[in-house]
């Protein structure tokens, strides 16, 4: 399935700052930060894991290909592994 590409914290910010009395559009952003907090769960799951063998491995690679342009992924700031 193709998809426009993912928003960035500053493009949902800007929509929110258009729409401040929208409250179907508040619903909608409150829909896509919980989202964004279930990518960011996934992503650090898939940090844990480490590899897996056949199918579950190819799923596995699957996820971590869709996460890394994820935007809340990308924009979640991380603690240098060298300190």
């Amino acid at each position: 399935m193709n998809f426009k590409p993912p928003l960035t914290r500053e493009e949902l910010r800007a929509i929110q700052d258009r729409n401040l009395y929208s409250p179907d559009v508040r619903a909608l952003l409150w829909e896509v930060k919980r989202l964004r907090a279930l990518a960011l769960y996934v992503d650090q799951l898939q940090r844990i894991v480490g590899t897996l063998p056949g199918q579950q491995g190819d799923v596995l690679e699957s996820i971590r290909e869709q996460l890394r342009n994820e935007p809340c992924v990308t924009e979640f700031p991380r603690l240098d592994s060298s300190s």
